[in-house]
């Protein structure tokens, strides 16, 4: 009597992570993302004259500064770098799709990424082709890929929905670590307090390497996106 068997299951590739873990991996991934935005915007400030291409609450304020004092050519910088911005906000959400999906890492968060490493890659390109001194209309189209790049980067971790991570900018993240704490509550807080702190540590690495290894410090951001869209080709199995 020959025993009857069910339809045969697609394989899967490789070991799907549990949800716990990948929660965990998601949480490291930010933080990791969140750093490489610090030294991307250490390059910007240091290599491409003072603009932030990641924080863009600094870079308006400089906006501001430069046409209250009339400078035409930091007034053009840094809005190049604002519209970018915007431009790979729009870009990222499109790509990444509604925040709060079913999943721990929705597919459209990998896509953005892989948009986002797109950028990068130019922005590389670009930055070892001028030998790290860009200048004239050089310097504005790094500057637009970069920011651009950065835009892209922020509305993918928003998509994510993860206690509000940008990975960019963490004015709003060290409020809710201050509003949480002020009502006892410890919910994200080591999540919150870790994405401030590796801010700060990308921004001290990038400094570091500008000076005797600036093309290193410009491929810090880069390289760490890449590893996130690997390991988001795993999460993205995973139920949030």
């Amino acid at each position: 009597m020959t025993a009857t068997t069910g339809p045969a299951r697609p394989a899967q590739a490789g070991p799907v992570p549990s949800p716990g873990r990948g929660r965990t991996t998601r949480a490291i991934l930010l933080v990791a993302l969140t750093f490489g935005a610090g030294t991307t915007d250490i390059v910007g400030f240091l290599g491409m004259h003072q603009v932030f291409t990641a924080n863009m609450t600094g870079n308006i304020v400089l906006f501001g500064l430069a046409a209250g004092e009339g400078t035409g050519v930091d007034l053009a910088r840094c809005g190049v770098a604002t519209l970018a911005f915007a431009l790979g906000l729009l870009l990222g959400f499109l790509l990444a799709g509604r925040a709060g999906a079913s999943l721990l890492w929705p597919p459209g968060v990998t896509r953005a990424l892989a948009a986002g490493l797109v950028l990068q890659t130019g922005f590389l390109a670009g930055w070892a082709a001028t030998d790290s001194r860009p200048e004239g209309w050089a310097l504005l189209a790094l500057i637009a890929l970069s920011s651009a790049a950065m835009g892209v980067q922020t509305a993918a971790a928003r998509s994510l929905a993860a206690d509000g991570i940008t990975t960019t900018f963490v004015t709003g993240t060290l409020t809710s670590v201050m509003g949480a704490l002020a009502v006892g509550s410890t919910a994200a807080a080591g999540l919150r307090t870790a994405v401030i702190v590796a801010l700060a540590a990308g921004a001290a690495a990038g400094g570091a390497l500008m000076g005797p290894a600036p093309l290193v410090a410009a491929g810090i951001s880069p390289l760490i996106t890449a590893v996130a869209i690997a390991a988001g080709f795993r999460l993205q199995r995973l139920p949030s």
